[in-house]
């Protein structure tokens, strides 16, 4: 991510105003085709995009006609889409959020470790998604049906290449687990879904 926000950066070297818009279409996942900017299909009105950027309609236009005018631009707006999560909601549904903050290096070892130590514990992975960019930190979330053990947490403390630990959850007991590399986000919110005969 951090390796194609400079490449945009070259493209757009001189206009500042333009470079606003374009990282907020990449950042956003908005993709442009035929002088027009879509969420998926549905098309998003540039008076939105002015005002999201701090910039007029103008300069929008104007930076659709840079990227349609640019075919390796235009490849990549093109196919764009946005990302989706659900770590965001997944405290609402009584799951857990695992993020870890893991250094570069030691990224795919370290994610695979993790993933095996979940397996060997009979957790679910209901999502993950993450990164590891040449520059800035590397970052993996993991969404987990239900709790996580005390047990798991307790084994991740301990791997030297995790820098750092946040758990977001709707369990108010989580709150009390200290260490210097924990952080823990507490939701006090569940909803509790019925299904209707």
């Amino acid at each position: 991510m951090t390796k194609m926000i400079h490449i945009l950066e070259e493209y757009f070297r001189g206009y500042p105003a333009r470079k606003k818009v374009v990282k907020f279409l990449w950042e956003a996942g908005l993709s442009v085709k035929n002088g027009k900017v879509y969420v998926k299909d549905v098309e998003v009105p540039i008076t939105g995009i002015a005002e999201a950027t701090g910039v007029n309609r103008k300069i929008v236009y104007h930076t659709i006609e840079y990227i349609e005018s640019k075919p390796a631009l235009k490849i990549l707006f093109e196919n764009l889409s946005p990302k989706h999560s659900l770590a965001s909601i997944a405290p609402f549904m009584g799951w857990e959020v695992l993020e870890l903050t893991i250094s570069r290096r030691d990224y795919e070892k370290t994610l695979a470790k993790v993933l095996s130590t979940l397996s060997e514990e009979g957790i679910r992975v209901i999502e993950i998604f993450g990164s590891n960019p040449y520059e800035g930190k590397s970052v993996v979330y993991i969404v987990v049906e239900g709790i996580l053990p005390f047990k798991v947490i307790s084994s991740l403390k301990g791997e030297s290449s995790i820098e750092k630990i946040v758990i977001r959850t709707s369990e108010k007991d989580k709150e009390k687990m200290i260490c210097p590399k924990c952080e823990v986000k507490y939701c006090p919110r569940k909803i509790l879904l019925t299904q209707r005969s």
